[in-house]
């Protein structure tokens, strides 16, 4: 058995992941998907490549129009948070993946999916480029977000903001942490509820 994190995406995951595509996404195709994912090159790939080759090839199996996937994307979660118990969840950092790479000029949809898919797997790297494309529009929904009362979505608010991230973009902008003091202050005494 394969030690190799990047190996989580195996044909065991993929199917799982299509369990649940086909209960929500209209004509959704599993075969098609599945032979794309494992197109050639596919064991030379690494794991954040094969999360960015798996957005890439759900995306044509998407609806075309953003709030219809973003749509699609909170019923999956819901599906896989009831599943949560039985399933392995890191490998689904895809979607949040895929709310970065399609939903960037999607605010609200972005954020209203982001908030619920954080629930399932951080989208702490995908909440970065919003961050640097929208500002304080943006530090203010996370400031907002400190006082959510799920956990994974008042800890989104707090390393989402971490200027300096391992394995994430920076955000020069917020070197000054001045704009953040109120994300801190709320969460200062938080316990996590773990």
């Amino acid at each position: 058995m394969s030690t190799l994190l990047k190996d989580i995406y195996s044909p065991a995951f993929y199917n799982v992941f299509a369990d649940v595509a086909e209960e929500v996404i209209v004509n959704f195709n599993r075969k098609k998907f599945i032979k794309e994912i494992f197109c050639t090159g596919w064991k030379s790939k690494e794991l954040k490549d094969r999360m960015r080759h798996t957005t890439k090839m759900l995306h044509p199996f998407m609806p075309s129009d953003f709030a219809e996937s973003a749509s699609a994307i909170k019923k999956i979660t819901d599906i896989l948070l009831h599943k949560k118990a039985s399933v392995n969840t890191f490998g689904f950092m895809f979607l949040p993946d895929y709310i970065e790479t399609y939903g960037i000029n999607h605010f609200n949809e972005s954020v209203k999916t982001m908030e619920r898919v954080t629930q399932l797997i951080s989208c702490e790297y995908a909440v970065r480029p919003f961050i640097i494309k929208y500002g304080d529009k943006m530090v203010n929904q996370m400031i907002e977000w400190s006082n959510h009362p799920n956990h994974h979505v008042r800890r989104l608010a707090s390393e989402g903001i971490r200027p300096r991230l391992p394995w994430a973009m920076a955000l020069p902008a917020l070197k000054n942490p001045q704009p953040l003091f109120p994300i801190l202050e709320n969460l200062k005494n938080d316990t996590w509820n773990m």
